[in-house]
């Protein structure tokens, strides 16, 4: 059976714990060695990213309800086996089922 592969989403209202649980799931994915590497890493929003020449995602802020386009197209990436790591004040209902979130108690 294949692994469904899901964008990971760090959920927390407070920036600094996100981004923490952000560097931690980067450094877990392989694509940093430690926390300051993965710090480099991060972006403020995917909108900062160039999405069609991207080979992975790492942002602190992402709004799920603002653009169906770039959900679909994060999903793509996700599923395709891209790292796709998204920080979220609070992860709507709906897109549950493409995440794979993880929360303050994850650190």
């Amino acid at each position: 059976m294949q692994k469904l592969n899901k964008i990971k989403v760090a959920v927390s209202s407070d920036e600094s714990t996100r981004k923490r649980i952000i560097r931690k799931i980067t450094v877990e994915c392989g694509l940093a060695i430690n926390a300051s590497d993965a710090d480099k890493l991060i972006k403020p929003t995917v909108y900062e990213f160039d999405i069609s020449t991207a080979y992975f995602i790492v942002c602190d802020l992402h709004n799920f309800r603002m653009s169906p386009n770039m959900n679909q197209q994060l999903y793509q990436m996700a599923a395709r086996g891209m790292a796709v790591i998204v920080g979220v004040k609070k992860l709507p209902a709906e897109f549950e089922f493409i995440s794979e979130t993880y929360y303050q108690n994850y650190l």
